[in-house]
């Protein structure tokens, strides 16, 4: 009996590559300019580099994002806003009263902070070069927020659960706390040395507040 001849086995064709709607592009766009601005700053990044980490031409970019404020709110509602375009920290504040709305903020905010930094970076880059990026998330949502802690501080100085106070420094005091420790622990490094679990770092940041602003 002959042996029989081994035939060379033909290799599939890699099925060609489902195109991307333009919705998944302009995420993609989205995530990998806001992952380069955060590594290299934005005077480190040109439209060039973003073009090529997404495998696309830079003309592609312009087609979603005729400008690059554009492109920066894009950025910000990508990690603050809902599929609806609402704050994703303000929705989860619905119904909530007193303490519970700071718990909500703090521990939401240090979560997301410890979970991805890079917002961060984002917009400390982004003041530091002067960058219109940091003014339009000051402008829109950091304001925002603001705005509803200092409504809500109004509401629990009227029932006198807190001490009259400038509401809105009151308010600006409490994200201080917030931010401060996210940016020492992620940005400086610090918690190589010191860690603590979120929800006591929130609950404490909350139980200094509401003690400080007793009514005496």
């Amino acid at each position: 009996m002959k042996d029989m001849e081994e035939k060379p086995v033909r290799k599939r064709p890699a099925p060609p590559r489902a195109r991307m709607s333009g919705d998944e592009r302009r995420v993609q766009i989205v995530k990998v300019a806001a992952d380069l601005f955060a590594r290299n700053g934005f005077r480190g990044t040109t439209t060039r580099e973003i073009a090529l980490k997404a495998g696309i031409s830079e003309a592609v970019i312009f087609k979603h994002f005729r400008r690059k404020e554009d492109l920066y709110k894009a950025i910000i509602d990508s990690r603050c806003a809902d599929t609806e375009g609402d704050s994703r920290l303000l929705t989860l504040l619905k119904g909530k009263q007193g303490k519970e709305v700071f718990r909500t903020v703090a521990t939401h905010l240090l979560e997301e902070h410890r979970k991805d930094p890079s917002f961060l970076r984002l917009l400390t880059y982004s003041a530091l070069e002067k960058q219109s990026l940091s003014e339009l998330f000051l402008k829109t949502r950091a304001l925002e927020l603001l705005d509803f802690l200092e409504g809500h501080i109004k509401e629990l100085v009227a029932d006198g659960s807190m001490r009259p106070v400038d509401t809105a420094l009151a308010a600006r005091a409490f994200i201080g706390m917030v931010i401060h420790y996210s940016i020492v622990q992620e940005l400086y490094g610090f918690k190589r040395r010191f860690t603590r679990p979120t929800q006591k770092v929130a609950d404490t940041f909350v139980d200094i507040f509401f003690e400080g602003m007793k009514r005496r």
